[in-house]
């Protein structure tokens, strides 16, 4: 594609509904309805779906289109193991005491991590991301933090309802973040292990309440054009 991503609002706002299912699993993803809700023609809805497809939000099926993908939960556990093994691995570079050359220094959100409330799952999933992303870009490597970022694309829906469920998990997600501003690696590195071990036992009952919200919502309808 030509635009970045955050100039494409035709991707960005594909994307959006993808990982917020409100395009949802399982289902083919019709051109015509996502052009006209866009006001688009097909070439930049198709080219946008392309691009989901490399990034493993969607799927492509030859001769049959493309498909929101349903939430497996083996795929998302071998994601959050990843990605823990991807941050402890950017940690790894940076010694404890805190001076390797080029080390970022957390930004002081994470100090009192103002954005993490039980009650608030969007906001939580969002310091998520921007903990996870951060703590990514210590290791000095773009395509690391590329990595980590699709993760947590692909993990979005999941993780919202995690919170939504389990109040521990922004409440661990706070120690974290003050644990992170204070640079304490080791620390972190182990609070990081715990936080994924912790999320990867609930993980079967969010799955469950995934699927029975699944189960419960309208057939979507159709819109037509005029």
């Amino acid at each position: 594609m030509t635009e970045s991503e955050s100039e494409n609002p035709v991707y960005a706002g594909i994307k959006a509904m993808v990982m917020a299912h409100e395009l949802m699993p399982g289902q083919r993803i019709r051109l015509e309805p996502l052009a006209d809700r866009l006001l688009v023609s097909n070439t930049p809805v198709r080219e946008a779906l392309i691009h989901l497809a490399a990034e493993r939000l969607i799927k492509e099926v030859p001769n049959a289109g493309f498909f929101t993908k349903e939430i497996s939960e083996s795929e998302v556990r071998d994601l959050y193991i990843l990605n823990q093994l991807i941050l402890d691995w950017s940690l790894s570079v940076v010694r404890d005491d805190g001076r390797v050359p080029g080390m970022l220094k957390p930004p002081e959100i994470f100090e009192a991590a103002s954005g993490v409330k039980t009650d608030a799952p969007v906001p939580t999933v969002q310091m998520m991301d921007e903990l996870f992303r951060h703590i990514s870009r210590q290791s000095g490597n773009d395509d690391i933090v590329h990595v980590v970022g699709n993760i947590g694309e692909r993990t979005y829906y999941t993780r919202l309802k995690e919170c939504e469920l389990f109040p521990e998990v922004p409440e661990s997600l706070a120690r974290l973040c003050r644990t992170y501003y204070r640079r304490d690696t080791k620390g972190l590195r182990q609070g990081l292990q715990d936080f994924h071990d912790m999320r990867l036992q609930m993980l079967p009952d969010v799955i469950r309440r995934i699927r029975q919200i699944k189960q419960d919502a309208p057939c979507p309808a159709v819109p037509k054009r005029t």
